[in-house]
């Protein structure tokens, strides 16, 4: 994996934590609830930005 993969999916990761930090502190769990759902989908499209 290229290190610029790495980088980009700690980023998503820290953006994420961030984000569902930030809804959890508003009692937003229909959000944090999508963000959980789009979390992946959103991983798996920085792994094939990778290899192609």
């Amino acid at each position: 994996m290229k290190d610029a993969t790495v980088r980009r999916l700690q980023e998503l990761e820290e953006e994420y934590a961030f984000a569902v930090n930030a809804a959890i502190g508003e009692n937003r769990d229909d959000l944090v609830d999508e963000l959980a759902a789009e979390y992946p989908d959103a991983a798996l499209a920085v792994l094939r930005s990778d290899a192609a």
